[in-house]
């Protein structure tokens, strides 16, 4: 997916991964901090540690082939 917050990355000619989640109040008045999932946000968390840190192992041809 290209979304717009890949921005100037996109003419490095590397691998860009966008993690979004669009629940209905996304961008309306009803999304305000006290909505947030605080379980939701640990999970995202974590999984983000497990994901850089196998990006990290991998090398440029797996990430970008």
């Amino acid at each position: 997916m290209a979304s717009g917050e890949g921005g100037g990355y996109r003419s490095l000619d590397v691998a860009i991964v966008t993690a979004m989640q669009a629940p209905p109040l996304y961008h309306t008045s009803g999304e305000v901090l006290e909505v947030i999932s605080t379980p939701g946000l640990e999970r995202m968390a974590r999984f983000l540690t497990n994901f850089l840190t196998e990006v990290d192992r991998a090398t440029r041809e797996v990430l970008n082939p």
